[in-house]
C-alpha cells in the first residue's frame, strides 16, 4: 500500500511540475490540491515508511521532483515581479510594495 501511495504521490508532483509549466493557473491549483490529499493519506497510513531501502530512494526521487517545482514556482514569482515593476514603470508610477514571506513589506 505504501508504495501505491508513493506512486501516487510522485506522479501529483509530475503533473504540478508539468502544469507550472502550461498556462492554466487552474491545472496548478488542482494539482496542488492532489498533492496535498496524497501527503494526507500518506500519513493516514503511518508506519515507518523509510524502513525499505527502496521506499527512502522513492522518497529522495520525490524529494527532487517536490524541489523542481519550488525552483519553478520561485521563478514565475520572479517573473510576475519583473512585469509587474515594468508595468508600474509604464505607469510611471514607483514599484509597488511587496510583501515578503515573512509578511513584511519590501523587496
Amino acid at each position: 500500500m505504501t508504495l501505491a501511495l508513493l506512486d501516487r504521490l510522485q506522479a501529483c508532483h509530475e503533473e504540478l511540475i508539468g502544469a507550472l509549466d502550461g498556462p492554466d493557473a487552474a491545472a496548478v491549483e488542482a494539482s496542488v490540491a492532489r498533492i496535498r490529499d496524497a501527503v494526507d493519506e500518506l500519513r493516514a497510513a503511518g508506519g515507518d515508511l523509510l524502513n525499505d531501502p527502496g521506499n527512502k530512494s522513492r522518497a529522495e526521487h520525490i524529494a527532487k521532483l517536490a524541489e523542481a517545482a519550488r525552483v519553478r514556482v520561485n521563478f514565475l514569482t520572479d517573473l510576475t515581479r519583473q512585469r509587474s515593476d515594468a508595468l508600474d514603470a509604464a505607469r510611471g508610477r514607483e514599484a509597488a510594495a511587496l510583501y515578503g514571506r515573512d509578511g513584511s513589506r519590501g523587496r
